[in-house]
C-alpha cells in the first residue's frame, strides 16, 4: 500500500498533565524512534489520525519542517472504551529494508448453518515481514463455503509476493467443528430419583409357579 502524509509538530511538554490539556485541544501526543535515532516528541491532529487508522493504514509520511520522514504506525493506545486516541508510538523506516508488522484478518460471509456446527475463530491478525510500501491492508477470510471439519490456515492466504508470515503455514486461521453437547449429571441424578430404586434381584431363588 501507499505511504499517506500526516503534518506533525515538535512537542515541547511533557508529563500526564500536559498530554491530558493536549487531548482536550484535539491533538494526539507520538513519539518517533528507530533507525538509531535519538526519540523525538510529536504531536498531531486527533481527527487526521483517526482518519488514517479507518483506512487501514500502517505507513506515514510524517512532515515536520519542510522535511519528510516514513515512518510505521507501531502502536496506538485508546481510553479505556476504546472511543478516544491518547498516544501513538512510531517507528522510523527504510524504505528498502522489511519491516515486522501484524496485518488484520477480515472474516466476511457466513457459514452454513449446520446443526452441531461452531465457528472458531482463532486468528485475528497475521505477523509478517514485509517492504513497508508492500505491507496489505488487511487479509479477508470468506467463511460462506466452509462445512464442519473445514478450516483455513494461513498458507490459504493469498499472500504478496514479497511477504513472508512468521509461523507455521498449517496454523489455522477459522475452524468449522462439531459442537460437543454434555449432558448435565445433575439431570441424570434427578431421573434416576423419579425412577425410584429398583428391586434388588435374589441370586439362587426359585421363581415360585403362577409368577412371571
Amino acid at each position: 500500500m501507499k505511504s499517506v502524509a500526516l503534518k506533525v509538530e515538535e512537542r515541547t511538554h511533557t508529563g500526564t498533565a500536559a498530554c491530558r490539556r493536549m487531548r482536550k485541544q484535539g491533538v494526539v501526543p507520538m513519539n518517533l524512534y528507530g533507525l538509531g535515532r535519538q526519540v523525538r516528541l510529536l504531536c498531531a491532529n486527533a481527527r487526521e489520525i483517526q482518519k488514517l487508522l479507518d483506512q487501514g493504514v500502517h505507513i506515514v509520511d510524517l512532515t515536520l519542517s519542510g522535511k519528510t520522514q516514513a515512518a510505521l504506525v507501531k502502536d496506538i493506545q485508546y481510553d479505556a472504551i476504546g472511543s478516544e486516541i491518547l498516544h501513538a508510538d512510531l517507528q522510523r523506516v527504510d524504505r528498502e529494508k522489511p519491516v515486522h508488522v501484524y496485518v488484520p484478518i477480515r472474516f466476511i460471509g457466513t457459514a452454513p448453518s449446520i446443526s452441531g456446527s461452531l465457528v472458531e475463530k482463532l486468528m485475528e491478525d497475521i505477523q509478517l515481514e514485509c517492504l513497508p510500501l508492500e505491507i496489505p491492508d488487511a487479509f479477508t477470510v470468506n467463511l460462506s463455503k466452509l462445512e464442519i471439519g473445514q478450516s483455513i490456515t494461513v498458507g490459504d492466504l493469498e499472500m504478496p509476493e514479497n511477504c513472508k508470515p512468521y509461523g507455521c503455514h498449517e496454523d489455522d486461521i477459522v475452524v468449522i467443528n462439531h459442537m460437543k453437547v454434555h449432558r448435565d449429571i445433575e439431570d441424570e441424578t434427578e431421573e434416576g430419583a423419579e425412577e425410584g430404586p429398583s428391586e434388588p434381584e435374589l441370586i439362587g431363588r426359585k421363581t415360585p409357579e403362577g409368577e412371571d
